[in-house]
């Protein structure tokens, strides 16, 4: 902590639940640091075991959390800082940054590693009824081979019931619209939103103001387009796909539309939504252990690979 308050640091931004800054420290990494003011009624025991319990999960697709710290009025979350920033500004922001658009490669390797990322969650946080929670483009990290790191996740617990009401992903679910309540199901609605997102390139709060009031109405737009024009009007065109990657465009998108069924006994468990995402990879490898970047091989160019590399 005290080199903590002794490093530099810049604001990187301001979220649902305060503020974001980056610290370098004197003698180690340069660290985020995220100040959270909407947990100030829970006690300290409280969030101590369960930041001990989030601390202890590890895996590929998730952002650890390095250290946190407790004060009554504010908590505070320490991670790595992520150098290629949120999937939210490649997605939305890039011509903005002077980036280029991620391509088709680039955006299937995220969903099927948000994919394990959330399997993982889900298998290490059993007792939670979301064990995310809070999952879209802007809690997505890129690393620098664009592997998805997924963040926020497991902070409903530790959230005041209000707050997360009026913030969360998880309470903007159409069951939650409807009945007040959130399932096992929630999150994978809200991988289906985000699959959407990735392909379409669309920001789902873009369509709130013209449907129900939840985010399910980017899945109702898709499915208002006509399919023979789903090339045409739905997948985002900077993605820069070639014919023979039509088909497994396809298959994600209709994932993404499958796990945002509104009615929650039709939509998949998240156990279901993660083999069918895995099905793609094996078909891809040819059912090999190949690396993922190999399985682009039938739609990317060499060049296309080697920026994932």
């Amino acid at each position: 902590m005290q080199d903590l308050l002794k490093a530099s640091a810049e604001v990187l931004g301001s979220g649902c639940f305060g503020s974001s800054y980056k610290a370098a420290l004197l003698t180690g990494p340069v660290m985020v640091v995220k100040r959270y003011k909407q947990m100030n009624n829970v006690g300290r025991e409280e969030f101590q075991e369960h930041m001990r319990r989030i601390g202890r999960l590890a895996h590929p697709n998730l952002l650890p959390l390095v250290s946190y710290y407790y004060k009554k009025e504010e908590k505070l979350l320490i991670t790595d800082h992520v150098q290629n920033g949120s999937l939210a500004v490649h997605l939305h922001g890039h011509q903005s940054l002077g980036q280029p658009s991620l391509d088709w490669p680039a955006r299937l390797k995220i969903v099927k590693g948000v994919a394990q990322g959330l399997k993982y969650l889900y298998s290490e946080l059993p007792s939670l009824i979301t064990p995310h929670g809070h999952l879209k483009s802007s809690n997505v990290l890129l690393n620098e081979s664009f592997e998805p790191l997924v963040t926020d996740y497991g902070l409903i617990p530790v959230v005041n019931q209000e707050h997360a009401q009026t913030l969360m992903v998880a309470y903007k679910s159409p069951e939650y619209v409807a009945t007040k309540r959130i399932t096992k199901k929630t999150d994978v609605w809200s991988l289906g939103v985000l699959i959407l997102e990735i392909l379409t390139g669309k920001l789902p709060t873009n369509f709130l103001q013209h449907g129900k009031g939840s985010e399910e109405d980017l899945a109702s737009w898709v499915n208002s387009v006509p399919r023979e024009e789903w090339f045409t009007q739905v997948f985002d065109r900077e993605m820069g796909a070639s014919k023979s990657c039509e088909g497994e465009m396809l298959k994600v998108l209709n994932i993404g539309l499958d796990c945002c069924q509104g009615d929650v006994e039709k939509r998949w468990d998240l156990k279901e939504a993660v083999e069918r995402i895995e099905e793609l990879k094996e078909r891809d490898n040819g059912g090999g252990g190949a690396p993922d970047e190999d399985s682009f091989s039938s739609c990317a160019s060499e060049g296309d690979i080697t920026k994932l590399v």
